[in-house]
């Protein structure tokens, strides 16, 4: 691991943009009613569907349309990513995009109850940067009873919002799998990740996850920036 705050400093980027800049209106849907129409639409499809896998498929479907995926395989796979060919990165995006997609959906899927309906709060959205970021703040009842905070750092696309990353309890989900896929790289190379994403294997998701550490000049670890000044924890099991 790198000992400065390299792993957080995307995230750490866009909630400054986000605290400084003042708010501003969006013409089209705002990344709040994005967000909750995609949840609408998981809810729907998990009360219609006639297969557990089936409804996985329709969900993971709309999350790949709510998710900037090209840019995460960007980010995550830095500075390497400039030196593939046009045909490796639309491979890494796809299968880059799999493993994210994948491993969001299984995080908060671990986290609710499955005796009852999902408990999802909308709590909070602050948009800045002149109406290209945004940060929408959500809730998860989860089975336990606790609150657990998902943030979204959503970028403007279009007409759309596309979400930038999930911040789950101080928790930047694209930061993890940044850290691991670097881990895998100064381990084997690029051939052997590919290699492990084709596999089911790469770099694990959140539930095989620490939260990255960085660390302070003295060697003491250094706290996660959290988007509401709470704690960082780690990202738990599902």
């Amino acid at each position: 691991m790198k000992q400065c705050g390299t792993l957080v400093a995307s995230v750490s980027l866009l909630i400054g943009i986000l605290l400084m800049a003042h708010p501003s209106r969006a013409a089209s849907a705002s990344p709040r009613e994005q967000l909750d129409d995609f949840f609408r639409k998981a809810t729907t499809v998990l009360s219609e569907a006639s297969h557990a896998s089936q409804a996985q498929h329709e969900i993971r479907q709309l999350a790949r349309l709510l998710f900037d995926v090209p840019g995460a395989a960007r980010r995550v796979l830095e500075p390497e990513w400039s030196a593939l060919s046009v045909v490796e990165r639309e491979e890494f995006i796809r299968l880059f995009g799999d493993r994210l997609l994948g491993g969001y959906l299984s995080l908060v899927r671990g986290k609710l109850p499955r005796d009852r309906p999902p408990a999802i709060r909308l709590v909070g959205e602050e948009v800045g940067a002149g109406g290209r970021v945004a940060l929408v703040r959500t809730m998860i009842r989860a089975k336990d009873g606790a609150d657990v905070r998902f943030d979204y750092v959503m970028t403007k696309a279009g007409a759309n919002w596309l979400v930038h990353d999930v911040v789950v309890d101080g928790v930047s989900l694209i930061e993890n799998y940044r850290a691991q896929v670097a881990q895998v790289l100064r381990t084997s190379s690029y051939a052997g990740l590919v290699a492990r994403l084709r596999s089911g294997a790469a770099a694990g998701g959140p539930s095989s996850t620490r939260q990255p550490e960085s660390r302070t000049a003295a060697g003491r670890p250094a706290p996660y920036p959290p988007v509401q000044r709470a704690a960082p924890q780690k990202a738990e099991t599902p």
